[in-house]
């Protein structure tokens, strides 16, 4: 990483990036930089629905399962105890939806190891499973302070849940904690990892260095690592997705970088 650079700079930087763009306002920037706080869960059922929705957010795989929400009567409420109650194994689950009456929008094959469907009813079996050994959220929440004491143990946590839960690999790891009210967990996406490779203050090979890179650039400016992933995130994809309906502006990494550059220089 660079020594020299000035992170807060850059940060501030790419707040003004965003600033720049007419449909972007200081309220609208907040409110994403912020989720978070509307997204902790307050029971292990919010928890389990947010697994699965960081589950199905493979390429593909969204327009396959469609609305989880619909899953509901199938899934007793998103109880992770119930389900691991109703279902034997993901096969029990798979064979019950092919028989209930709601029609999942993909193709159900039992048979074919690389369907969607049954990838993700390996999800929501061996989801079930990891999050019905707590007693409750609080239990989870001190299960994740746990590894928060460093950016190295930080990063252990997301491994452990890609070895628990069918489907969830490190970045949706990463993904299913950032999203539902843990801000001291990042997610290495292409768009941080080609503006912070682009600004070399990450020249990491591996998702787990990236990562730690990002958590060490966020406590340099005493910033939680949320907004620092989520305004990162913008700069690169532009979307303001808490708007309804969904706005997209036309950001360019690149100009972003090269902005950024000639300050520093």
């Amino acid at each position: 990483m660079t020594a020299n650079a000035n992170y807060q700079d850059i940060y501030n930087e790419a707040e003004q990036y965003l600033l720049s763009f007419d449909p972007v306002e200081q309220h609208l920037l907040d409110r994403h930089l912020n989720a978070w706080n509307d997204n902790e869960p307050t029971d292990l059922f919010e928890l389990y629905h947010g697994l699965l929705k960081a589950a199905k957010t493979k390429r593909g795989m969204p327009n396959s399962i469609g609305e989880i929400q619909r899953l509901d009567h199938l899934l007793h409420g998103f109880s992770p105890q119930e389900v691991v109650d109703a279902y034997d194994s993901w096969k029990d689950f798979f064979h019950t939806l092919e028989q209930d009456d709601y029609d999942p929008p993909g193709p159900l094959d039992v048979d074919n190891p690389r369907s969607y469907w049954v990838q993700f009813s390996k999800s929501i079996i061996s989801g079930a499973r990891f999050l019905s050994r707590f007693d409750g959220i609080q239990e989870f929440n001190e299960f994740t302070g746990k590894f928060t004491t460093s950016e190295y143990t930080r990063f252990s946590l997301p491994l452990l849940l890609r070895e628990q839960i069918h489907g969830l690999g490190f970045a949706l790891g990463c993904e299913f904690l950032k999203e539902n009210g843990y801000p001291r967990f990042v997610k290495p996406d292409v768009h941080l990892k080609e503006i912070f490779f682009g600004l070399d203050i990450s020249d990491a090979d591996t998702d787990f260095e990236v990562f730690v890179d990002i958590i060490r650039f966020a406590e340099k400016i005493e910033e939680l690592p949320y907004r620092v992933d989520k305004l990162f995130w913008l700069v690169g994809s532009g979307r303001f997705y808490l708007e309804s309906p969904e706005q997209t502006i036309m950001t360019d990494k690149q100009d972003f970088i090269e902005r950024v550059q000639a300050i520093m220089k």
